[in-house]
């Protein structure tokens, strides 16, 4: 199965994708910054795409099988108890 992964670099999206490879899934993990996912395994595909961005979600999941939301919220937004 091919599994496309947004927010593949946080907690629970590494968690997800590992798993999925585990599991001898195809993983593609959309990120802005791809560089920021230092793994690389034969099974895992790092794109660039913003989930922001309409066009780039299309072109990232285009042939996937499943899409795996794992984006949280961003720290700078909203309550402020919450920022760190």
């Amino acid at each position: 199965m091919k599994i496309a992964v947004f927010g593949a670099t946080g907690n629970i999206g590494q968690r997800i994708i590992w798993e999925a490879m585990a599991r001898e899934h195809q993983v593609t993990a959309i990120l802005r910054d791809p560089s920021r996912l230092q793994q690389r395994q034969p099974q895992l595909r790092v794109v660039a795409g913003d989930v922001l961005n309409p066009a780039a979600v299309a072109a990232a999941v285009a042939g996937q099988d499943a899409i795996v939301s794992a984006v949280g919220p961003d720290p700078d937004d909203g309550d402020p108890q919450m920022r760190k």
